[in-house]
């Protein structure tokens, strides 16, 4: 068994360069946190007379880096280590200047020499006046990047601080997060894959107006969902009842029980074929034959309730999984299965609780036929239910052996989302 490493999000390494656009750079580093990114600042001699480094740092909350020939990182080669951290490497403004020295190949700057070093994707916003943009010397670098595989956004049509009015703006900081987001999904181990998720908690209704349910609000389901979006996959998300906005791009189908929700998920797996399932939903474990079909009065409560016809509700990821996954006839096409296990494990020494949680782990994994569980704690502060952050283990077959990573710390769930794509993706 091996342990994993604290997840982290997609690397983005943002490069500063001289212009007076740079104003907004604090604004673009914000918007690629909030959409789950790691940030790293690289600024230009120049940048710095357009925004300050202390706000750059403080948005990313990581040491900006400026200078080459930096006695602190170089002694281990910082220039190259920082060219091979990123997923993507963003030059937001991307001033004329920098453009003629990256298409020159110089390497005569901190950036310059990233941007010759890194083997990342290269997505620039190009920021200039109109004449600089329009100059054939420009639209020759331009030309010559694109062969080199760069991508650009930008620039926009608008006022410029000198005053003209023309191309030239750098395009708004949303718009090069959702390139920049693009251009990683489109190079993503999960583009073009197909995801089917489920989410939040089923109910068993006892009348027309009562019910039995669970805590789960669906975050940690919509989470992966989204994060399955950004990642490039086409994403449907069956949902329970809750009250949580449609991640952007997903599709979803809402359900209230257990069978509506196992109904859903077979008709999707019947129609399409799907690289992978999430069952993340909490399911109801008891359901109700028929149930009582007018209200019934609090007096008769107590006594009606036996008489209902009580069952143990479907196991739908393992019905799903001998239909469609490891238990699929030979020769069909099969999706590969993830479940989720919420699990209450006595307080103990750590390492005695995460060998608990491995053990009923490794039980479930079989049972359900699954490829993949994440198992978790439940009633432990910052885990499970109604949380917003959340830590356990992910337990993955590797032909008969089960390979173990572990989380580390709660963290957001959206964090803890991507962290499970990314370690799905090496299985």
């Amino acid at each position: 068994m091996s342990q994993g490493t604290r997840p982290r999000g997609r690397r983005v390494l943002l490069i500063v360069s001289g212009g007076i656009a740079a104003y907004k750079t604090p604004e673009l580093v914000r918007a690629f946190v909030a959409a789950g990114c790691e940030v790293q600042v690289v600024m230009t001699p120049a940048a710095a007379a357009f925004v300050s480094e202390l706000s750059l740092a403080t948005v990313s909350t990581r040491p900006v880096r400026k200078r080459l020939l930096d006695p602190e990182e170089e002694g281990h080669v910082g220039h190259i280590e920082l060219a091979d951290w990123p997923d993507l490497v963003v030059v937001a403004p991307a001033t004329a200047d920098l453009l003629a020295r990256a298409t020159a190949g110089m390497a005569d700057d901190l950036a310059a020499t990233v941007l010759l070093a890194t083997r990342a994707p290269v997505l620039w916003a190009p920021a200039m006046n109109t004449n600089m943009w329009r100059h054939p010397a420009t639209q020759a670098n331009l030309a010559t990047l694109r062969t080199r595989g760069a991508e650009f956004v930008g620039p926009d049509r608008g006022q410029l601080a000198c005053g003209w009015i023309g191309e030239g703006r750098m395009i708004d900081p949303p718009l090069i997060v959702a390139a920049a987001l693009a251009q990683l999904e489109a190079r993503g181990p999960w583009a073009k894959k197909r995801v089917l998720v489920s989410a939040g908690p089923t109910r068993t209704y006892i009348d027309p107006v009562r019910f039995v349910t669970n805590a789960s609000t669906g975050a940690m389901g919509f989470a992966l969902a989204e994060a399955a979006r950004r990642a490039g996959a086409e994403v449907t998300l069956v949902a329970g009842p809750v009250e949580l906005a449609t991640p952007q791009g997903v599709r979803r189908l809402d359900v209230e029980t257990a069978e509506q929700m196992y109904a859903a998920m077979e008709s999707e797996l019947s129609q399409k074929s799907y690289d992978w399932v999430a069952m993340v939903a909490a399911v109801q474990d008891l359901e109700i034959d028929g149930g009582a079909g007018r209200k019934l009065e609090k007096s008769e409560l107590l006594t009606k309730l036996p008489t209902l016809g009580w069952r143990t509700a479907r196991d739908i990821l393992a019905a799903l999984t001998a239909r469609f996954g490891r238990g699929a006839p030979a020769g069909s096409a099969r999706a590969r299965f993830l479940g989720f296990a919420a699990q209450t494990v006595e307080d103990g020494p750590e390492d005695r609780l995460q060998q608990e949680l491995i053990r009923l782990g490794e039980a479930k994994l079989r049972a359900k036929g699954a490829d993949a569980i994440f198992v978790n704690r439940v009633g432990a502060p910052g885990v499970g239910f109604a949380s917003a952050t959340n830590a356990g283990l992910l337990l993955a077959r590797d032909g008969d052996e089960i390979a173990v990573r572990a989380s580390g710390p709660p963290i957001a769930k959206a964090a803890l989302a991507t962290w499970l794509l990314d370690t799905l993706a090496a299985t």
